[in-house]
């Protein structure tokens, strides 16, 4: 599919059809109406998970700061938990930033 060519009488038959679909106020609402509630939760949940990998990010730093100075034990292994919470939030991140760019359509000449 990727070698898929049109000809001059399709190009102009296709933008022909998008004109007038462009042009229909009714499918455009809907459309956007069908694409709002899917992409709405996601992102909110893409920007909680940020925000919770930061906030790991910051205790645990501030943990191993605390540990190393006072070279205590439990502060050690609570900043070992810490920081591997903050690995699993940014391997999760990293996958989903990894979906998001191999989902782009080909483009079609």
């Amino acid at each position: 599919m990727k070698d898929v060519r049109l000809s001059p009488h399709e190009k102009r038959v296709l933008a022909e059809m998008e004109r007038a679909l462009g042009r229909d106020p009714a499918l455009a609402r809907r459309l956007q109406e069908m694409r709002a509630p899917l992409a709405a939760p996601a992102r909110r949940r893409s920007r909680a998970l940020t925000a919770a990998v930061l906030a790991f990010a910051v205790v645990s730093l501030t943990l191993l700061a605390v540990a190393v100075a006072y070279a205590h034990p439990m502060l050690l292994w609570v900043f070992a938990a810490t920081w591997l919470l903050t690995l699993a939030g940014l391997v999760r991140l990293t996958l989903r930033w990894s979906r998001g760019m191999r989902s782009t359509p080909p483009v079609l000449e």
